[in-house]
């Protein structure tokens, strides 16, 4: 039973606790915080947990007993940071005490939180009514938290097994890569690890929030949608907020500083606590969102990772992402519109009371800087109902989410003389494949009719007209405005052949890549066809690092006629170029000869696949355990300098040993 004493400082004859038990197993246990790995008592609100207290004597008649909690700088009865509370029976709806069984020298008691009680470290408050004199004993502090578990809780969940997954559970899945090759990788949430705790409650009280009006921002602490939006906006550090992260995405990065390295949460937010709350160095969207997930879950938020593939950056906010290329097809960074192949944000469940009913559930949160939102990098809580049915107009941020599943895409030729010229349109393209992790398993759970209708579907058309005219107003016509130049949509004539990208083989670092752009006439007329092709390093966000070559040729294709062209990308050419998202896009601009500039513009994104490192050692491993072995080679596709052969040592479980090998 863990006690703590009070020094004796009171005259013997007042009634006056000497020691208190916080029995946290008991309360740790019944309120689902055992795996905290801090020692104070952790209690969530909405329910009772229990206290025993040590007196000097027993209480006498014409003595009373009342309990007072505070939290924050200024705690106050009427921002709901204070409360003075007497014995009475448990279960009132707010703050609540009664006493339990008795002994000699110690009294039970039952403390109850109000459901939407200000969640943070509280200090609890002994008052001792004698007659007409109250005495006041600081008996210690306690966390109180979110709670999952209570039906009056705004973020309650009434599944077992979604508590377990989206509250307890440490290790996650995060889906990545683009909507033809989606991968998983793991993310070690580690919420309940140590210090976890005190730096999530930290993070609130460094926020802007805090520091421009720290009584009001505390008082706003019960609700988790205002929780939600200072924490997304505290996972980024580009307000000079002190916050956690700074992202990058374009340059090198040190080897200590590439935002691929990271695996997990709890190393971030350790480091971000010992470097004195300086942002560390570097994250990208899936990092922001992972380490989001554990300060969201470690205040007992339930919080999942989404993925959404195509995902749409629609700076102007008109509903069409714009992207431009020269005329020989070269993808050019101008325009602020970008298609990222996938982006990672937070879904936390809980209900909406200033929406209403209906917009209760899944609310998406987003702490990767991308666009201000009242001032500040943050993004949230979006209602996923919201989104789906096109009330755009809804806080908070619901058309930027809107904007990244449903936008359209919309591609213009940039002329010499600098005219432009749209040249593709799709309405499908973005927002595929929204996907997060399984309940209980690793497996990828799509979610994408929870942010839209079925493509194409005349309810998906519906609400897209519908958030088009909460955007421009109610007569805004099918032909929106839309970039560049604010005019109608103008019909895309057909030239009359299709085009597709396939890889020869499956694209591996170091080795040459080999692509087929197969092109079909799909008309009786012959036709001769231009084609430029361009290859060019990106990042996942589909911005040009570089470009790697480009080639022109010409076909002729008979009635109804389909041929193959041939693109080779050697190593030697896209190596040096690649950053570490390795991924190259490749385009074909195809022109029909004779027919005034109408072209088709083909598209294709390769994520190269690692090339698989073979090392041989002399006897077998069985034989060689934590002894020094000559490695006889070292083998990879075009990666190494030489053929190479090291003293190592074959290590055994949980060891590790590091030989400097020259790659190419």
């Amino acid at each position: 039973m863990q006690q703590y004493c009070f020094r004796s400082d009171t005259v013997f004859h007042y009634l006056t606790p000497t020691h208190i038990s916080w029995q946290p197993s008991v309360n740790a246990s019944t309120h689902h915080t055992d795996r905290y790995a801090n020692t104070e008592l952790t209690v969530r609100r909405g329910q009772a947990f229990t206290i025993t207290l040590y007196f000097n004597r027993p209480k006498q008649n014409g003595e009373s007993l009342a309990f007072v909690t505070e939290i924050g700088p200024s705690p106050s009865e009427s921002h709901h940071t204070k409360a003075v509370f007497n014995l009475s029976e448990v279960g009132a709806s707010g703050w609540s005490a009664a006493q339990g069984p008795s002994e000699a020298g110690y009294v039970n008691f039952t403390i109850s939180s109000p459901a939407n009680a200000v969640i943070g470290r509280y200090n609890l408050i002994l008052q001792v009514t004698s007659g007409n004199k109250i005495f006041s004993r600081f008996l210690g502090q306690f966390v109180l938290l979110f709670n999952p578990w209570c039906p009056g809780d705004d973020v309650y969940m009434d599944n077992e097994n979604e508590r377990q997954e989206y509250v307890l559970n440490e290790n996650g899945i995060i889906f990545v890569g683009n909507a033809k090759y989606i991968e998983a990788r793991g993310w070690y949430y580690g919420q309940f690890q140590d210090h976890l705790l005190n730096i999530c409650l930290t993070m609130l009280d460094l926020s802007l929030y805090y520091r421009q009006d720290p009584a009001i921002d505390v008082s706003r602490r019960g609700d988790p949608k205002y929780v939600g939006r200072v924490i997304s906006s505290m996972i980024n550090g580009n307000d000079n907020d002190n916050g956690v992260l700074l992202g990058k995405w374009q340059g090198s990065f040190h080897s200590d500083e590439n935002p691929s390295r990271w695996d997990g949460s709890v190393v971030i937010l350790q480091k971000w606590r010992q470097d004195n709350y300086k942002p560390v160095r570097y994250g990208q969207c899936w990092v922001f969102a992972g380490v989001m997930c554990t300060v969201l879950r470690c205040l007992g938020i339930p919080t999942r990772l989404v993925s959404n593939f195509n995902s749409a950056h629609d700076v102007d906010r008109n509903l069409s992402i714009d992207k431009y290329y020269d005329s020989s097809g070269k993808s050019l960074n101008i325009g602020k519109d970008s298609t990222w192949d996938y982006h990672v944000w937070n879904e936390s469940w809980f209900i909406r009371p200033d929406l209403g009913t209906s917009y209760n559930g899944w609310q998406v949160l987003d702490a990767t800087p991308q666009e201000q939102s009242k001032g500040l990098f943050q993004c949230g809580p979006a209602s996923v109902i919201a989104i789906k049915e096109g009330d755009v107009d809804l806080d908070y941020d619901t058309l930027f989410v809107y904007t990244e599943v449903n936008a359209d895409c919309n591609r213009w030729i940039v002329y010499n003389d600098g005219t432009k010229k749209r040249v593709y349109c799709d309405t499908e393209i973005i927002g595929r494949f929204i996907s997060t992790k399984a309940v209980g398993s690793n497996s990828r759970v799509d979610v994408t009719y929870s942010y839209k209708y079925p493509e194409g579907s005349p309810e998906e058309r519906r609400v897209y007209k519908k958030a088009l005219a909460k955007i421009f107003g109610p007569n805004i016509t099918g032909g929106h405005r839309e970039s560049p130049d604010e005019r109608p949509s103008e019909n895309i004539r057909n030239p009359g052949i299709s085009g597709k990208f396939k890889l020869a083989e499956p694209p591996v670092f170091g080795k040459d890549i080999t692509l087929i752009l197969i092109l079909s006439n799909l008309s009786f007329d012959h036709k001769t066809v231009k084609v430029d092709m361009n290859a060019s390093a990106i990042l996942y966000t589909r911005r040009a690092v570089a470009e790697i070559l480009k080639a022109t040729t010409s076909v002729d294709l008979g009635s109804k006629q389909g041929k193959h062209i041939r693109l080779k990308i050697p190593y030697s050419y896209y190596g040096k170029y690649l950053t570490t998202d390795k991924r190259i896009q490749v385009t074909a601009l195809c022109e029909v000869i004779h027919m005034h500039g109408v072209k088709l513009l083909v598209e294709k994104t390769i994520i190269l696949e690692d090339a698989n490192i073979i090392i041989k050692v002399n006897n077998s491993l069985s034989d060689a355990l934590n002894r020094q072995k000559e490695l006889k080679s070292v083998s990879g596709a075009q990666i190494l300098r030489q053929e190479c052969g090291h003293k190592c040592i074959i290590l055994g479980c949980n060891f590790r040993c590091c030989s400097k090998i020259l790659l190419a």
